[in-house]
């Protein structure tokens, strides 16, 4: 009686084996997310709501985004009363923070596309990668600074009455979602 040896399959090693590339090109995917995202959000638009601001593209055409930034003052001032000049002041108020925040948006492509190039090396370059998460919060923080400003001139625009009925009236309409200010 012969003895049948059994063997048991070879493996490929780990760094052959396609659901390992599978794993890491998903947490590639992952990692060019987390350095977007906080960047992207600074991007989308004034109230945190790309369907209320300037996000999804807007900024791509800063006549376009101009335009409805006018039309959004308008509605907002109306509701609180402003006077015209209120109004106009506004409206240049935002077609300025515009005028700022199209290059920083310009940059925030640029960015990304370096991301996704870096991903895309055969090695994994982390300190490239470091570098340009780095850059990212930079240009978000910069946004960021750019929006607070534009935020407070229009808030200068209003008096203090008319600061707190439009924080009430943005509290209404949407839904309730922050605490009440008063």
């Amino acid at each position: 009686m012969s003895e049948t040896k059994q063997t048991t399959p070879t493996r490929r090693p780990l760094w052959r084996r396609r659901d390992v590339w599978i794993v890491a090109l998903a947490l590639a995917v992952l990692g060019a997310g987390v350095v977007a995202v906080p960047t992207a959000m600074a991007f989308r638009s004034f109230g945190g709501h790309g369907r209320h601001g300037l996000g999804h593209g807007m900024m791509q055409d800063p006549e376009r985004a101009k335009a409805h930034a006018a039309v959004a003052v308008e509605w907002a001032f109306r509701a609180v009363d402003a006077t015209d000049q209120q109004k106009e002041e506004g409206r240049v108020v935002v077609e300025r923070l515009i005028d700022q925040l199209v290059p920083l948006r310009e940059e925030h492509v640029v960015h990304r596309q370096a991301v996704a190039r870096e991903l895309l090396e055969p090695q994994i370059d982390r300190a490239a990668l470091e570098q340009l998460r780095t850059e990212g919060l930079g240009l978000a923080d910069e946004a960021s600074r750019i929006m607070v400003d534009g935020v407070a001139d229009l808030a200068e625009v209003l008096s203090p009455e008319q600061r707190a009925e439009l924080l009430e009236l943005a509290h209404r309409f949407h839904g309730g979602e922050h605490p009440p200010l008063r």
